[in-house]
């Protein structure tokens, strides 16, 4: 049986009626509690950037990020142990919303 850790999950996203109830219900059907749930507005305009604090297996968040990034308003989603941080998260965010933003100038 695998060891539970506290994680906290980062999912940037667009602002989008429904996506808070989706997301929860990813967590539900997986029995995860939600222990601590932020979402504000990303230093990116028009992003907002979500934060889940849960306690679960490394194979269980590794599946509940992946559903989350299959959402359609879903950006970007990542998972940490709790108290990791990472400066990547803002680079990637940025670089898919420049290539998203080239693609639609292509067309």
């Amino acid at each position: 049986m695998e060891t539970e850790s506290l994680y906290e999950i980062t999912a940037y996203t667009e602002n989008q009626v429904g996506l808070l109830s989706a997301i929860a219900g990813i967590f539900t059907r997986r029995s995860l509690n939600i222990e601590k749930l932020l979402v504000y507005p990303s230093k990116i305009e028009g992003v907002h950037k979500f934060k889940i604090l849960t306690r679960a297996s490394e194979s269980q968040i590794r599946a509940v990020v992946l559903q989350i990034e299959k959402k359609v308003d879903v950006i970007k989603a990542y998972y940490e142990v709790d108290d990791e941080r990472s400066g990547r998260e803002i680079q990637d965010v940025r670089s898919f919303l420049e290539q998203r933003e080239n693609d639609n100038n292509k067309i």
